[in-house]
């Protein structure tokens, strides 16, 4: 079986086992014209295959799930359950590698309320009826499975030089640079030198590919780390600041809470309740 075949095969796998569509969506042209191939065919690339968004689709569908919500992955890379404007429900999983945002991987599709939103026409009703109702324990496990089969996914592509990264010579130096270095202080200038840019370019060039700024891309290799301390050790916040390359555990807090909608303290204690009900 070709790459690309086994692949398709391991979606249509998960799909069979999840009972759940599922469409990727990718970010500026990464799994096409970037390529110079199509990585994923017509079918798995629209939601237009589900019968319900092909009767209402047109370009506010593609403003929510092509840009609004790739947007949103790029800040903040973990999985979504999102609604788009027709109320209808969706998980977003963002696919990256290396600290790249290449695309989403959606799967499902769920009704919010029991009964269909005002106005709805008829034909649209007996189809919303017919989705399954949203259920937050079930979505929480689905976005697990999805998780990982996302971050293998992503992998395989890399590994089987399907997804070309020669694109990304210099953002991945960049991004190995950051994660050898982000408890340091670091400036757009020593970015700038590392790259062989002009400061200016070199900002230019990290929004272009990231879709984040300097300061914001560093912050999330910061945060992303503190995450991890917070999961795996028993360091107080002090001391995870201070190895995160954060001011004081003050600034850790404010900008952890800007990032993921909780305080280093929630979050702990959320992980630290998953990992006993993983273990139960």
């Amino acid at each position: 079986m070709k790459p690309l075949e086994y692949v398709e095969n391991a979606i249509v796998q998960l799909e069979k086992h999840l009972k759940l569509p599922i469409t990727i969506v990718d970010h500026d042209g990464w799994f096409s014209n970037r390529q110079k191939k199509r990585i994923f065919n017509e079918i798995r690339k629209s939601h237009r295959k589900l019968p319900l968004c092909n009767m209402v689709f047109c370009s506010a569908c593609r403003a929510n799930c092509r840009y609004k919500l790739n947007a949103l992955c790029m800040t903040e890379p973990y999985p979504h359950y999102t609604v788009c404007w027709q109320n209808l429900g969706q998980i977003a999983v963002p696919l990256r590698h290396n600290n790249i945002h290449y695309g989403i991987l959606y799967a499902g599709l769920f009704r919010n309320t029991v009964n269909p939103p005002d106005g709805m026409k008829e034909a649209l009703c007996c189809a919303y009826k017919a989705l399954p109702l949203y259920n937050e324990e079930r979505i929480a496990e689905f976005m697990r499975v999805l998780d990982m089969f996302a971050r293998g996914l992503i992998d395989y592509l890399c590994e089987e030089n399907i997804l070309d990264l020669n694109y990304d010579a210099r953002f991945r130096k960049l991004i190995e640079y950051l994660e050898n270095n982000y408890h340091q202080n670091i400036s757009l200038d020593d970015i700038a030198g590392l790259l062989d840019l002009s400061p200016a370019y070199a900002s230019s060039f990290i929004k272009q590919i990231s879709g984040s700024n300097f300061s914001q891309l560093l912050r999330s290799i910061r945060i992303e780390h503190a995450k991890e301390m917070l999961t795996l050790s028993g360091k107080n916040l002090r001391e995870i600041a201070r190895r995160c390359g954060f001011s004081s555990e003050f600034h850790l807090s404010k900008v952890f809470k800007q990032q993921s909608g909780e305080s280093p303290s929630e979050f702990r204690k959320r992980k630290k309740t998953d990992n006993r009900l993983v273990l139960s």
